[in-house]
């Protein structure tokens, strides 16, 4: 799934950074103040074209993003992206010192909500190599849904609800 205008590379090193905050805030390196602002003017320009994939992107990658444009209280977000791969954030650092184990893959799904607002439902998922090299394709659903739902306010998408 290709939705986002980022490298591959700054993908993986913004993910990477977004799963070592969600999965151990304590030991997390903070991203560079540059790289920082970089995601923030990110996820405003994608607000301003309506590109909520690549808001997700920022969201994802970014505290500071995910600080600035949510209604509710902190807790764990709990999606990472590693590549183009929506993951679950815990498994990526567990599976980081085995490099033979692999990372729990979410399967992830966004509807739309009144007012431009869109609900992003993720559950585990089997997935399969799709023979290009740079996704996966989606076997079957593991495990129970959650969701987040973000609101439109004030032009641009906010974090207003996480669910279970």
């Amino acid at each position: 799934m290709r939705h986002s205008g980022f490298s591959r590379i700054s993908i993986f090193v913004a993910a990477s950074i977004a799963v070592a905050s969600a999965a151990s805030p304590a030991s997390a390196a903070s991203p560079s103040p540059s790289e920082t602002q970089q995601l923030l003017r990110e996820a405003a320009s994608a607000c301003k074209r309506g590109e909520f994939y690549e808001y997700l992107d920022a969201f994802i990658a970014s505290q500071a993003v995910r600080a600035r444009y949510r209604d509710v209280p902190s807790e764990p977000f709990r999606i990472g992206k590693v590549d183009f791969t929506y993951v679950d954030p815990a498994s990526v650092a567990l599976s980081n010192p085995d490099p033979g184990k692999r990372f729990r893959e979410l399967a992830i799904d966004v509807t739309d909500l009144p007012g431009k607002g869109r609900r992003l439902t993720y559950q585990p998922g089997i997935f399969r190599d799709d023979g290009e090299g740079d996704s996966r394709v989606l076997v079957r659903r593991t495990g129970k849904p959650s969701s987040y739902d973000f609101a439109w306010k004030n032009g641009c998408w906010r974090l207003g609800k996480a669910g279970k």
